[in-house]
């Protein structure tokens, strides 16, 4: 009776630690990718960080050389670039293509402040999750 006894008790030891051990594993397993999961999500902010910057500077540009081109005389040329050449365009279409283009870029901004915030919720509640 107390060779069965401590057979079991062995067996019971054997079984608990056996469990522990693929509990541990895969807290481990969540743990690791939680983690990789956030610092995925901070690689992903900085690349929408660097985009925002773009699109800012794109706008600033676009605006600024709008402002020269109105100040310019009526009798100024203007010219496109398009691939290698230059097009002779008339002031009202340089004009209209400068404001586009500054629009677009304050819309891209737009568009990538929300997924920023987006990005920003999801690694909040990662971070509260590890």
């Amino acid at each position: 009776l107390r060779l069965w006894s401590h057979y079991l008790k062995q067996w019971y030891q054997r079984r608990v630690r056996g469990f522990t051990t693929m509990a541990d594993a895969e807290l481990k397993k969540a743990f690791t990718e939680l983690k990789n999961k956030s610092v995925e999500t901070a690689t992903k902010i900085k690349a929408v960080d660097n985009q925002i910057e773009q699109s800012k500077n794109r706008g600033k540009h676009a605006e600024l050389t709008y402002m020269e081109v109105k100040q310019s005389g009526g009798d100024t040329k203007l010219y496109e670039s398009v691939g290698r050449m230059f097009v002779l365009e008339t002031k009202d279409t340089i004009l209209e293509q400068l404001k586009d283009r500054a629009a677009k870029s304050r819309e891209t901004i737009q568009k990538l402040e929300s997924q920023k915030g987006y990005l920003n919720k999801n690694l909040k509640e990662s971070e509260n999750a590890l």
